[in-house]
């Protein structure tokens, strides 16, 4: 996959978050992860595993594909 991707995917991930009125430390503590390697996803800098991804939709209360589907 592309960087672009995970650029994309960082940015919706932050979207989704900010819908929901989360702020990233809240978020990142529900989702079992530091609030600094958060904001590296939500940015594009890092590549989050499949678990995380799995953890960040449970969340927000979303199906993985939904997640993944980027236009």
């Amino acid at each position: 996959m592309s960087n672009d991707f995970y650029k994309k995917l960082g940015k919706k991930i932050y979207s989704l978050r900010k819908k929901q009125k989360m702020s990233r430390e809240n978020f990142a503590e529900l989702a079992g992860m530091n609030d600094y390697y958060l904001g590296e996803i939500e940015r594009g800098e890092k590549r989050a595993s499949l678990d995380t991804l799995f953890k960040i939709c449970n969340i927000l209360n979303m199906k993985i594909h939904e997640l993944l589907n980027i236009e």
